[in-house]
């Protein structure tokens, strides 16, 4: 599995322009009041945080050990309870189930292989109640064309990136991030893996909704799926 390491510590500044409420209104289209909340690859916990400031009991879950640090620091700075976890979103356990578990950002694609998969949404399962929801999103085939052959140089006020993705096969893109704090140059890379809903084990859930681009359909130049499951 991926785990963002020198990353961790500018992915905030990087994803600045990102709409988290996208996602947040989302999520409160499958949830009412105090439902409690589990986030897998939960980040540096922004999407927590929104949803806890909703009123909802949240908790997180992450395999970057230097993210999850970030997290509680953004957690305690807000003066929220959010529980965070350092654990492999594959093969999690817990000690209590949740009314909705969630993982965005297109984390699912970050798993290696269809066996891994196939852990995580046993995984789900077991830590989802009855009648909960699990609610994801992955990049799509257009998404996958994007991604083949393209470069993001920025410069910020503290550093610069130079994020190049590119295609290793025609389901593997590779992520090559290199940063320049002006003191240090870090470079690290990651790995995503295209999936489509044929990948999914979806033993004991009802598919609810599949949806592009948070709108109410499904097209073909979508560049992200929304998908809401539900447990029998």
């Amino acid at each position: 599995m991926n785990a963002y390491k020198k990353f961790s510590y500018f992915y905030d500044e990087v994803m600045q322009d990102l709409d988290y409420y996208l996602w947040s209104e989302f999520t409160e289209k499958f949830t009412k009041p105090d439902d409690s909340i589990l986030d897998l690859a939960c980040g540096s916990g922004t999407f927590l945080t929104i949803m806890n400031l909703h009123g909802y009991k949240t908790t997180g879950l992450d395999l970057s050990e230097s993210i999850i640090e970030i997290a509680k620091e953004k957690a305690k700075l807000n003066r929220l309870d959010i529980p965070f976890y350092v654990m492999d979103m594959t093969c999690f356990q817990l000690p209590e189930s949740f009314d909705v578990i969630t993982c965005f950002f297109d984390s699912i694609n970050f798993i290696e292989n269809k066996d891994d998969l196939k852990k995580m949404f046993n995984s789900v399962y077991k830590h989802l109640k009855k009648g909960g929801y699990f609610l994801f999103d992955t990049f799509s085939k257009f998404m996958l064309n994007e991604y083949k052959d393209n470069l993001i140089d920025e410069d910020y006020q503290t550093f610069k990136i130079k994020w190049k993705t590119k295609a290793i096969s025609n389901k593997k893109i590779m992520h090559d991030i290199k940063i320049d704090d002006f003191d240090q140059i870090y470079n690290e890379k990651y790995y995503e893996y295209y999936y489509d809903l044929n990948d999914f084990d979806l033993t004991g859930f009802d598919i609810v909704k599949i949806i592009g681009d948070f709108n109410d359909d499904l097209e073909q130049d979508d560049e992200r799926i929304l998908y809401a499951l539900r447990k029998k």
